[in-house]
């Protein structure tokens, strides 16, 4: 009995000790996570300008309607899409080719895997400012590189209607193809070699053991990295905060920035909140989407 009630006072003291140790990091979870996430949604039913003396006024969707009916948003929308969709693909289809590369048993891969790494390393805010130097018309690199090349008269790539998307999502392309390179690579060198070198003995092909072998074991990798940069993209804000402004006009405003300028220009934090919903909304469709199209099989 003695026994009995010293181990059960011994597992509620080491409940107390999991308890406490554990209660910063749930109220750390809370102020910034939770908490800002119910105030986002309660705001967004309420017309609330910050530059107003007006006390809120609750209005139940109206916010949602305007946001989806308005012109700006649906804009920036398309924007998001198409930058999602060029910049995932890129940086899968050249990760892809570098990680088949650096498996290679070649002399000198360790050294230039750890080189690639280095833009992942550097925050975007940081990564934006290098490039806007290096798309400077009057003195930058991109500039004497186009200059190199035979154009004489390279255009401000950021002032240009039809070029200022594609450099924006190369700066997005440049550091973060290495982050996707990172997982696929991991996922290669995983992969058991003796079912390859069977298919092999049995006369297959480096083609038939790419698309029957490698491709399907990699499957469930391919959707996470995949899964990951879609949904860190739609949050693409820095990159064009720093570069464009959503600019020349709106054809590099994405939903992120729409946002940003609805609650910090226009000082809407009903719009804001409502616009920031629906983009919640509209990630977790498209991700769900894209986890049954690649990982209908596995949980991912």
């Amino acid at each position: 009995m003695k026994r009995a009630g010293k181990r059960g006072s011994l597992m509620a003291a080491e409940n107390r000790v999991w308890k406490l140790m554990i209660a910063p990091s749930l109220l750390l979870l809370i102020l910034m996570s939770i908490y800002p996430m119910v105030f986002n949604v309660y705001n967004s039913f309420f017309d609330w300008n910050f530059a107003s003396s007006q006390p809120r006024r609750f209005v139940g969707l109206e916010n949602f309607q305007g946001v989806l009916t308005d012109q700006n948003f649906l804009r920036a929308m398309l924007n998001t899409l198409l930058l999602v969709a060029s910049a995932v693909t890129l940086e899968f289809l050249l990760g892809f080719l570098i990680a088949l590369l650096f498996h290679q048993s070649v002399a000198g891969t360790r050294l230039f895997r750890s080189l690639m790494i280095a833009p992942t390393m550097i925050t975007p805010i940081v990564a934006s400012l290098m490039w806007l130097l290096m798309y400077n018309s009057d003195y930058g690199v991109v500039r004497y590189l186009l200059q190199c090349i035979g154009i004489q008269s390279p255009p401000a790539l950021l002032a240009s209607k039809t070029l200022a998307m594609p450099a924006v999502i190369l700066v997005d392309v440049w550091q973060w193809t290495p982050f996707v390179m990172l997982i696929l690579l991991a996922g290669l060198t995983s992969m058991p070699r003796d079912v390859i070198e069977a298919a092999q003995v049995d006369g297959a092909n480096s083609r038939q053991r790419f698309f029957s072998i490698v491709l399907p074991s990699l499957r469930p990798v391919v959707a996470v990295a995949l899964l990951m940069r879609v949904m860190d993209t739609f949050k693409f804000f820095e990159v064009v905060y720093m570069l464009t402004k959503g600019g020349p006009g709106n054809v590099t405003e994405t939903v992120s920035y729409f946002a940003y300028k609805e609650g910090f220009s226009f000082f809407e934090v009903g719009r804001s909140s409502a616009s920031c919903l629906v983009i919640l909304f509209v990630v977790l469709t498209v991700c769900q989407l894209l986890n049954h199209l690649i990982a209908d099989e596995w949980e991912v």
